[in-house]
């Protein structure tokens, strides 16, 4: 049996166009180049290997090619034997006979190609397919009903000796390396504005120190109200262009800041490049409200934190959004007291961009552990010096 009745395209096929898994002409003929260079042909084993770690993503991928292929194994071993195979098999002639490398390579370039596939097609009957999530027997198939190139290259390669193909294993990371999720809680819990508020139920030391003083026995001690955390956060994302890779690193804020940060309130809202007249609530640029109106619902001590790469991630100036921020900081500084920039860029990207002419009037920090604990600093009141673009340049 010649390794082109073994139906390796038909297989490639079913998995892009039944299965839509993105494979394209290249991924075929590495497979086809692999086995042609030895790989992939010392057993029924070691092909399938090779197959799924050149064609497969995930693990679910990986049981749908070992699948195919035990369908494929199976197929092949249902098909009728040639009696003329059978006696070319028995002679003595062929026992004592060893394939060489060059009939091996005859062997192997007759594999169908996505070139010649066309003209000579290959049909694959139709079998029903368990799910994807039920495991795959461990397929035992004897020597016997091993394709007989197979068994050829086999016997050319046993100097070689068996060598264990394995598939790399990867792990998929969510998190924003330069601050984690863990440490945007933290940050947010320093964004504490505590004021004593509701039923008194804690116990005042030094007020009832101070009465038994004055009457001589204890009554009863002086209880006020145990503290809480009344901050107000509005956070003001830019969204779309520039900030687009940003854009997993700004829903991470929102979900620490919301889930984690124990603030009293938390308004998010979503511009591009620089709010004009209205900001929105959705990040697909819906539910628009007028700026006006958002600025006159929050509070003076309510806390403003952009995040925004103000232009620094094309590393471009555009001094027409430079002037247009700056008349919107402005009329934020009428409404608010405490604002804050965090730059998911390096600050050494800032130089010569528009994000470097923005942060001398806006508090800009960029986006890091270190970074943004300044920026709740300033949120907070607390006087920071920036070591930035400028050194004489502080807030």
């Amino acid at each position: 049996m010649n390794l082109d009745q073994l139906p390796l395209l038909d297989i490639f096929n079913s998995l892009r166009q039944r299965h839509g898994l993105p494979l394209g002409v290249e991924e075929y003929l590495v497979v086809v180049r692999s086995l042609e260079a030895g790989f992939g042909i010392s057993n029924c084993e070691e092909l399938e290997q090779l197959c799924s770690m050149l064609w497969a993503k995930s693990e679910e991928e990986n049981r749908l090619i070992r699948r195919l292929f035990g369908e494929m194994w199976k197929q092949i071993e249902s098909l009728p034997i040639n009696s003329d195979l059978e006696t070319q098999e028995n002679s003595p002639a062929s026992l004592n006979e060893t394939p060489s490398s060059t009939d091996t390579s005859s062997l192997i370039s007759d594999l169908p190609t996505p070139e010649n596939y066309e003209s000579s097609p290959i049909e694959t009957p139709t079998i029903e397919e368990p799910p994807l999530d039920e495991p795959l027997p461990d397929l035992e198939i004897p020597p016997s009903i091993i394709p007989e190139p197979v068994q050829a290259v086999q016997a050319v390669r046993s100097s070689r000796g068996d060598r264990e193909m394995k598939r790399p294993r990867y792990m998929l990371l969510t998190e924003y390396f330069p601050v984690t999720r863990r440490q945007m809680k933290q940050c947010w819990r320093y964004l504490r504005r505590p004021v004593r508020q509701g039923v008194p139920t804690e116990l005042d030391m030094e007020a009832t120190v101070a009465k038994i003083g004055r009457e001589g026995i204890l009554l009863q001690p002086v209880m006020i109200p145990p503290r809480t955390n009344r901050t107000d956060l509005v956070l003001l994302i830019d969204q779309e262009g520039s900030m687009v890779p940003f854009h997993d690193l700004s829903r991470q804020l929102v979900e620490t800041a919301e889930r984690g940060g124990r603030l009293r309130t938390t308004n998010v809202f979503y511009f591009h490049d620089y709010p004009d007249e209205y900001l929105y609530r959705h990040p697909a640029m819906l539910d628009a409200k007028p700026i006006s109106e958002i600025l006159e619902e929050i509070g003076e001590r309510t806390a403003v934190l952009i995040i925004s790469d103000a232009g620094a991630a094309r590393g471009n100036f555009d001094q027409e959004r430079v002037d247009n921020t700056k008349v919107w900081i402005e009329e934020l500084q009428q409404s608010v007291r405490y604002f804050a920039w965090l730059n998911p860029m390096p600050s050494e990207c800032w130089q010569q961009t528009t994000a470097g002419e923005i942060a001398r009037f806006v508090p800009m920090f960029e986006m890091s552990f270190q970074g943004m604990n300044a920026a709740i600093s300033v949120l907070r009141g607390r006087y920071i010096v920036l070591k930035e673009l400028d050194e004489s340049l502080c807030y």
